[in-house]
């Protein structure tokens, strides 16, 4: 028999609750329990020795069946690597960021740590994490709708600065995809930290009728050699300074070409939420079209305003949706717009970020909003 000393990584309210209690409600209500059979069953301190000859199997085993992962197999939160993660940092480990919603569990940076092992990070990769974490816990995330919506929405986390290039956060060739730990573990301790602290779990809190494999995890760099200012500058902040920004995305959409077909997808029904919330929108520009567009004399604000003014939706398309027919009120802006209707308020609430291969390929991404208020949210990492 070998035995590990893990950290449990689920969320206590400030009263002490755990939100575990509430969770074992909600699945034996919704006839949930084959997936989490042991839900709320756990000892109820802060670290729990696993004993077994395999403890490391034991522990996935444990934490799957209490509904502490997302599916895939985890790192076992050990006491020490927990430690090693919060040795990063000059906070202790019982401060408290916030309250993770709907559940309400407390974010402190020990539970945050915990679920960064869990996902895969390295001790380094801790800082970006908490920067994360701290911009989702911004109301103006709207966390308690995210959590809750039955829209298949999830964070989209860019980190922009010197210090993504350092850790090894992909920018390049396939940076939405796998094969980098620094993205997929990143954004998968947000995702963890979002389940386990906050009780997103599907079915019982979480109402997203199919999800979306952005779900799992989000996240990217901005390259450095972009032909215009980085985002974290354009934002105002320091050169030397890195950043993360936080938006909220519907879906991931490939775009194969320019501006062009960037305006055309975003004029469709894919930005039907965008326009409904106000939203804030992300594109993802290829080096070869950004230095091309560069070349051409045009700024990131040129490319912002052209699309603004490019990207519009006839209103006999829009009338036919159906968002149109079921939502409430939709803002004046578009109501008023006359027979083409902006996909955002503004050309500021369009996000540009350029990462991709260094190829002559022109490969975009759009990445369209949901919910309310506006949210586009940046924390300095560190």
């Amino acid at each position: 028999m070998e035995a590990l000393w893990v950290v449990l990584p689920t969320g206590q309210r400030a009263s002490g609750e755990w939100i575990d209690d509430t969770l074992r409600r909600r699945v034996e209500e919704r006839g949930l329990s084959v997936r989490t059979p042991l839900v709320g069953r756990f000892p109820r301190h802060r670290v729990e020795v696993v004993r077994a000859t395999d403890p490391v199997e034991e522990v996935n085993a444990l934490f799957a069946a209490r509904g502490w992962t997302d599916g895939l197999p985890i790192t076992p939160p050990t006491l020490s690597r927990v430690e090693a993660m919060c040795a990063v940092t000059t906070r202790q480990p019982s401060e408290v960021l916030g309250e993770v919603e709907p559940l309400r569990g407390e974010a402190s940076i020990e539970k945050v740590a915990a679920n960064a092992v869990m996902a895969g990070c390295a001790p380094e990769h801790f800082v970006v994490v908490l920067a994360a974490v701290e911009a989702v816990l911004d109301p103006a995330f709207n966390m308690r709708g995210v959590q809750t919506t039955d829209e298949n929405v999830a964070p989209l986390v860019i980190v922009s600065g010197p210090l993504a290039a350092r850790l090894g956060i992909n920018a390049g060739f396939g940076a939405l995809g796998p094969g980098w730990r620094a993205n997929a573990a990143i954004g998968r301790a947000l995702r963890l930290t979002m389940l386990n602290l906050g009780g997103g779990w599907p079915g019982a809190v979480s109402l997203a009728g199919l999800g979306q494999p952005a779900r799992y995890t989000l996240c990217l760099a901005e390259r450095e050699d972009s032909p215009w200012p980085p985002l974290h500058v354009e934002l105002g902040h320091r050169a030397e300074q890195s950043t993360v920004t936080v938006l909220r995305a519907e879906t991931v959409i490939n775009v194969t070409g320019g501006l062009a077909e960037v305006a055309s997808v975003m004029a469709s029904a894919a930005s039907a939420f965008t326009m409904l919330y106000e939203g804030r929108v992300a594109v993802v520009v290829a080096p070869f079209v950004a230095r091309r567009l560069a070349a051409e004399g045009r700024s990131k604000d040129d490319v912002k305003r052209w699309l603004h003014a490019e990207a519009r939706v006839p209103r006999a398309a829009w009338t036919s949706w159906w968002l149109k027919a079921t939502a409430r009120q939709w803002p004046p802006w578009i109501t008023e717009a006359g027979e083409a209707l902006p996909v955002v308020k503004e050309p500021e609430d369009i996000t540009i970020v350029v990462a991709g291969a260094n190829l002559a390929i022109p490969q975009l991404a759009y990445f369209p909003s949901w919910g309310f208020p506006p949210c586009r949210i940046t924390r300095v990492i560190g």
